[in-house]
């Protein structure tokens, strides 16, 4: 069964090279809160690899500070899981594994941008994804974990976007990390929203959900001055002059939804500004739901991206 699921991987990777290949692929995050959570990542991880699809992108969060997402053993274990995944597997870090990473959030003895720094060197060394199966990605100078890759007609990245603002407002030092790192984002989505002028449509994937006026927003709500306005400006700017399907998948909220909540300003009677036609927001399934996301990309689908709710029977919770 394994050797036939990976024949029709392989298969569909060569398709996938023509911009009339229909391909799917698998979205996670936020798993694997608590030691007990530990056999449903296992669970979500083991059905994804049972399915023939094009790569898996898992945006953020490896677990929570209290229960060891700061430290090596866990990375290594995420690392062993991500590099043992049948599928090329693409990871953009989340606040839970360097910017939580302090005394206040229940991780005594570490240092936010030292974690920073190790998570790089973990993570991000080479020129390809994860996975026993590998793809090629462009990398941001500096910032390898924004990455850049092109399957069949449609432009993918991935941005350093995290919870808990962003990193800004905590400390000076981190936020002369959020500075840089923000103008480098907004570099790096301008340079994809550049590389989808070729393509049919583009997907950014990142950890935080930079969307507070729609509930639920994590962490009590949006702090000021924000973390967010910046990129999402930006990203407000870049899909209205794409006029091309977008889709922004985060983390951050556990909360599954599909929307449109970009550019959306509501007013009395219905009045206002709706959400930019060509944007959706998908927030991917966190803990304790404990399931994927099936993004479909299809030639005859004017949308492009269409998606599935993948529920893991196991991780099913009885009511």
């Amino acid at each position: 069964m394994r050797l036939a699921v990976a024949a029709l991987a392989v298969l569909l990777a060569g398709c996938a090279s023509s911009p009339s290949a229909d391909f799917s692929f698998a979205l996670i995050g936020d798993l694997g809160y608590t030691p007990a959570q530990e056999p449903m990542v296992d669970n979500v991880l083991r059905e994804i690899n049972a399915e023939p699809l094009a790569f898996v992108v898992h945006d953020g969060d490896l677990g929570s500070p209290p229960n060891g997402s700061c430290t090596n053993e866990l990375w290594a274990r995420r690392l062993a899981q991500f590099q043992a995944a049948a599928h090329p597997l693409i990871y953009t870090p989340g606040d839970n594994e360097w910017t939580d990473c302090h005394a206040a959030e229940g991780a005594p003895g570490y240092e936010p941008l030292e974690r920073l720094r190790a998570l790089r060197a973990t993570f991000f060394g080479g020129e390809r994804s994860l996975g026993q199966r590998t793809i090629a990605l462009v990398r941001q100078a500096g910032y390898p974990e924004n990455a850049r890759w092109a399957y069949g007609d449609v432009t993918f990245i991935t941005l350093h976007v995290v919870g808990s603002n962003n990193n800004r407002g905590r400390t000076p030092e981190g936020d002369a990390e959020y500075a840089a790192r923000n103008a480098a984002d907004i570099a790096w989505l301008r340079q994809g929203f550049a590389a989808a002028r070729a393509s049919r449509a583009i997907m950014i994937i990142q950890q935080a959900n930079i969307f507070p006026d729609f509930p639920p927003f994590p962490g009590g709500g949006p702090k000021e001055p924000s973390g967010y306005t910046d990129l999402r400006d930006a990203l407000e700017q870049e899909a209205s002059s794409l006029r091309k399907p977008v889709v922004l998948v985060h983390g951050d909220s556990h909360y599954f939804r599909i929307d449109q909540p970009l550019g959306r300003r509501t007013g009395r009677g219905g009045a206002g500004i709706p959400g930019l036609e060509n944007f959706r927001r998908v927030e991917t399934y966190g803990a304790p739901s404990h399931h994927w996301v099936q993004a479909f990309v299809r030639r005859d689908d004017p949308n492009v991206f269409s998606f599935r709710e993948r529920i893991v029977a196991p991780n099913v919770m009885p009511r």
